[in-house]
């Protein structure tokens, strides 16, 4: 959203409610689906791959798999 000024005011302005209604209406329309991801998911310590979890800092950006250990 950094790159894209306009985007982002757009969604500023109208606020995370409003978007994600239009969003949830979009994916209807279209026949899409929607995946709402829980607040607290730790999406970036899990690996995509085996599904194993690891607790990183958040100063670490890398993923060692723990099947590749």
């Amino acid at each position: 959203m950094l790159k894209n000024h306009k985007l982002a005011s757009a969604i500023a302005d109208c606020g995370f409610y409003e978007f994600k209604r239009q969003l949830t209406y979009k994916c209807e329309w279209y026949g899409s689906k929607l995946v709402i991801a829980d607040r607290f998911y730790p999406s970036s310590q899990i690996c995509s791959n085996c599904g194993h979890q690891q607790k990183m800092p958040l100063h670490l950006r890398t993923y060692v798999s723990g099947a590749l250990r």
